[in-house]
């Protein structure tokens, strides 16, 4: 596996994509992760605080995790989305030396062509965990090395091509646009 480049600058990816006003979530991240049982990346913290849970240009959402959102947010939760990745990898993956089970997958987002974009959870530094797209075509997981923000950015820039989601929009043509969950 590649190392992942964890300290990719936010900044980057808000001067392509600017988080509109009263955009990001707000929480007690150490009620989150207790939650959870990890520690979430750096990168994604900073996301969720500087943008939320929503989606960009209808194609690709984020999910905040449950704790951060309250009931009646229009999108799935992270824990529903999940526990969704790894029953489809279960179901219709093929284990690779790097994506081994099924419980190593948490899912941060989704296209609208229903693929799951999530992390590879391993290792002890959450900050090198990369990132994995499960097509809902099955196959294998892709798994790429880089953090959740970096991924982004290469996506909606046009930089990682061709996409590894099935969503059809002209990344890279034109400026993204993220919309939070209470503007959708």
């Amino acid at each position: 596996m590649s190392p992942v480049a964890g300290n990719f600058d936010i900044n980057r990816l808000i001067a392509l994509m600017p988080p509109h006003e009263g955009a990001g979530e707000a929480g007690d991240w150490a009620v989150v992760e207790q939650a959870w049982g990890f520690r979430f990346p750096r990168d994604y913290t900073e996301f969720i605080t500087r943008y939320g849970q929503g989606e960009i240009d209808r194609s690709l959402s984020v999910f905040a995790p449950d704790e951060l959102v309250p009931a009646g947010a229009p999108q799935p939760g992270m824990r529903g989305m999940t526990e969704e990745a790894r029953w489809l990898f279960e179901e219709d993956g093929e284990p690779t030396e790097e994506v081994r089970s099924a419980g190593q997958i948490v899912a941060w987002g989704g296209s609208c062509t229903a693929d799951v974009l999530g992390w590879l959870t391993v290792g002890d530094d959450p900050d090198a965990w990369p990132v994995l797209v499960l097509s809902r075509d099955g196959g294998a997981a892709r798994v790429f090395g880089t953090g959740m923000v970096e991924f982004l950015h290469g996506l909606v820039s046009g930089g990682i091509s061709p996409s590894p989601v099935g969503a059809v929009v002209a990344w890279g043509e034109r400026p993204p646009r993220f919309v939070h969950w209470r503007d959708e």
